[in-house]
C-alpha cells in the first residue's frame, strides 16, 4: 500500500501524525515533570541550545508556539533563570532571547533523558528524515 492507501484504510495522515505526536509528547513530558519543565518550556530550551540568542519571532517559528504561549514560556524561564534577554546590539528594537548558564546545564541534562526516551521509541532513521522534512 502506497502512502495515499493510508486515507483509504480509515486513517489519514492527519490523524495519524497528530496521535503519534500526543503519544510522543505524552512520553516526553513524563521526563520533563520530574524536571520542573513543560513541553513549551523544554522546546524553547531546546531551540536556544546550539545559538547564541533568538529573537521571539524565531523561537515561534522553531517551537510552533503561539506568540502568547511563548511570551509566558520565555518570562517562567526568565523568573527561573533558565534564560534571559538581551537588546540586539545590531537592531536595538530586538530583543534577543539566550540560555543562561543555567539553562545550559538544564538543557544538557534533560536532553541526554529525552534523548533516550526518544530512541526508545525505535522510530526508525528514514522515517524521521521524512518527519524532519514535512516541517519546513
Amino acid at each position: 500500500m502506497g502512502t495515499r492507501g493510508v486515507a483509504a484504510a480509515g486513517t489519514s495522515l492527519t490523524g495519524s501524525l497528530t496521535r503519534a505526536a500526543r503519544a510522543v509528547a505524552a512520553k516526553v513530558e513524563q521526563v520533563l515533570a520530574k524536571e520542573g519543565l513543560t513541553l513549551d518550556q523544554w522546546l524553547v530550551l531546546d531551540a536556544l541550545s546550539g545559538k547564541g540568542g533568538l529573537a521571539m519571532a524565531d523561537l515561534a517559528d522553531r517551537t510552533l508556539a503561539t506568540a502568547p504561549t511563548l511570551t509566558r514560556v520565555v518570562d517562567k524561564l526568565v523568573t527561573t533563570a533558565q534564560a534571559y534577554r538581551e537588546v540586539d546590539t545590531a537592531d536595538r528594537r530586538r530583543v534577543l532571547v539566550h540560555l543562561s548558564a543555567r539553562g545550559r546545564a538544564t538543557y544538557r541534562r534533560v536532553a541526554a533523558k529525552v534523548t533516550e526516551v526518544e530512541a526508545r521509541l525505535g522510530v526508525p532513521d528514514d522515517v524521521l528524515v521524512a518527519l524532519r522534512g514535512l516541517g519546513g
